[in-house]
């Protein structure tokens, strides 16, 4: 008989599923650290929030596994990916019924630290493998065609690629989130393209960035005085 399996994943770790197999309830937690320990130099993000996102994905991971088993008494099929920007989550892949969506974004929604939900998640069978590599492949050529863009800045954002549907999420201008959608429209399998970003004017990110700035130096003062000196 076949085995029932549910796949929920990090948005690290998803990034090599098109590889790897996914075995029943299993978490792409262990990938999830090459997310929170990226250089946090020009983010918009505090260095705090960089780490915080990291541990949202690995905990919604388990936290939606366990309440889908609980609640459904059975393991759906499916295969769902957590990716979390400053507290904002997308959640994308595909579930089997709408029971289960329902579930998975209340489970989301009252999950610690977690600032608002965009449950994509598609009812419908999961994809194929041969679908997932093209998504895989689709996604690296709009990460390198942003990085070529002198008005965007590919550090500021996460690209999700699903079923072909580009998805970004950062925290940008109007003219950063308009360039990022049109480079991602023109990119050659493209089938939609959905901002899910943090749209706000330069000022307001100018002074962002001096607050974040004033907070990592403040951590970081705080971390030396706790050292032990000649440790």
């Amino acid at each position: 008989m076949f085995k029932r399996t549910l796949c929920v994943l990090s948005c690290a770790a998803a990034m090599t599923t098109a590889m790897v197999g996914c075995a029943p309830l299993v978490v792409g937690s262990v990938a999830v650290a090459t997310v929170s320990t990226v250089s946090t130099i020009n983010d918009r993000r505090s260095a705090g929030s960089v780490v915080n996102d990291g541990v949202i994905e690995k905990r919604l991971s388990y936290e939606i596994t366990q309440a889908l088993k609980d609640q459904l008494g059975e393991e759906p099929e499916g295969r769902i990916t957590v990716t979390a920007y400053d507290g904002k989550v997308l959640l994308t892949g595909e579930i089997e019924t709408l029971k289960a969506k329902r579930i998975v974004t209340e489970t989301v929604q009252k999950s610690l630290d977690v600032r608002s939900v965009v449950n994509e998640l598609a009812v419908q069978p999961t994809i194929s493998w041969t679908q997932r590599i093209s998504d895989s492949k689709l996604a690296t050529t709009v990460r390198s065609r942003m990085v070529m863009e002198d008005n965007v800045y590919l550090s500021q954002m996460k690209v999700v690629v699903e079923r072909g549907i580009v998805y970004i999420m950062g925290i940008v201008t109007p003219q950063e989130n308009t360039i990022a959608m049109t480079v991602a429209a023109r990119t050659s399998g493209v089938v939609r393209v959905i901002s899910v970003c943090d749209v706000m004017s330069a000022e307001r990110i100018k002074a962002r960035l001096k607050n974040i700035n004033q907070e990592n130096k403040a951590a970081q003062q705080q971390t030396e005085e706790e050292v032990p000196s000649g440790s």
